[in-house]
């Protein structure tokens, strides 16, 4: 059974790389993520020479939204922020009252964000089978986010095995289409149903489709986490623009979780407080189909069946045939146990 560790879902406004290595830009990120009522801004700490060799190339969704011209490599240095912009992010996202985050991709980059003090470690999709980087992050001893695009359940499978023999066992499992932007016959939303079953540990979304459905959905099938990218217009030249959305999007995204959460409610089967108050009006009770005398054997024709609720209700029926009456009782009055023998 999965475990509720959240009360409400975690919202991550993911930034990523929509910053296009402008610190200023960033920060205005921040700001809006907050506005928004993000619960965490992300952000990406990377280091290109350590990530991709240098004549990878760029994959066909980069490559429609970037210059043609530019390299993969070329492309990465300018979107990469080093540790010291990385800090003054995380200050700024502190001065202004909203958690930050990032997803490292080398073991540098744990341990310089694990002395910026974060909630959690968030992997990145194509990290999932990055043994030796996830052993480091579990080094950490702290929750971890993984993102599970473009692999397969046996995979996830591993990957969690080997966080918990790592003594890692928070783990908080994202499904994920990484494709950007990704198209609803894409998003295959129902796995999510699939790793509840499979994982003891809460499950979330990670988005890339256009528009802000698909994460409603997701919460409404049990994400306790939702990470959306965050731009400031999705027409910017860049790789990710396109696939995220932008601030009055995410703020309708946000509004819009919160009331499923409240639409969701607690799962136990009960009447809401305002259908208390209609309850006597919209059930019935047994009434008095005719007058009838004391002493009187009570025969079904002498009961009717109507609104509002009385002293019994229809569902004890046969329990007052052939009972008999200790009073006078007039057209439609009710039936009551204690004037019956």
């Amino acid at each position: 059974m999965q475990k509720k560790d959240f009360k409400k879902t975690i919202i991550i406004a993911e930034v990523g790389v929509n910053h296009d290595g402008n610190l200023g830009k960033a920060k205005k990120l921040i700001k809006l993520a907050k506005k928004c009522k993000a619960d965490y801004v992300k952000f990406q700490t990377f280091d290109p020479d350590k990530l991709i060799i240098k004549n990878h190339t760029k994959s066909d969704y980069q490559f429609v939204r970037t210059s043609k011209k530019e390299s993969l490599y070329k492309m990465l240095n300018k979107l990469s922020f080093n540790f010291l912009q990385t800090k003054k992010i995380f200050m700024y996202a502190k001065k202004i009252g909203i958690k930050c985050l990032s997803t490292p991709f080398d073991n540098k980059s744990v341990d310089f964000l694990d002395k910026l003090k974060m909630d959690f470690f968030k992997v990145s999709s194509g990290d999932l089978n990055n043994f030796p980087l996830l052993k480091k992050i579990a080094s950490k001893k702290k929750p971890i986010i993984i993102s599970t695009g473009r692999s397969y359940l046996s995979e996830i499978k591993k990957t969690v095995k080997f966080l918990n023999n790592n003594n890692c066992r928070k783990i908080y499992i994202l499904h994920c289409t990484s494709i950007y932007p990704a198209k609803i016959n894409e998003l295959n939303l129902l796995a999510l149903n699939t790793l509840k079953k499979n994982f003891k540990y809460p499950i979330g979304y990670s988005d890339h489709s256009e528009g802000t459905i698909a994460p409603i959905i997701a919460v409404s099938l049990g994400a306790k986490v939702i990470e959306k990218h965050l731009t400031l217009n999705k027409k910017d030249f860049g790789p990710d623009h396109l696939a995220s959305v932008e601030p009055n999007e995410f703020s309708k995204m946000v509004n819009e979780i919160r009331n499923t959460e409240i639409i969701l409610g607690d799962s136990i089967k009960k009447p809401c407080q305002n259908e208390l108050k209609g309850r006597k009006h919209n059930r019935r009770g047994l009434y008095a189909s005719s007058d009838l005398k004391k002493n009187q054997i009570i025969q079904k024709g002498n009961i009717s069946i109507k609104r509002p609720a009385s002293f019994i209700g229809p569902e004890k029926f046969q329990n007052i045939i052939g009972k008999k009456l200790k009073v006078n009782l007039k057209k439609d009055q009710p039936f009551n146990f204690k004037n019956l023998k």
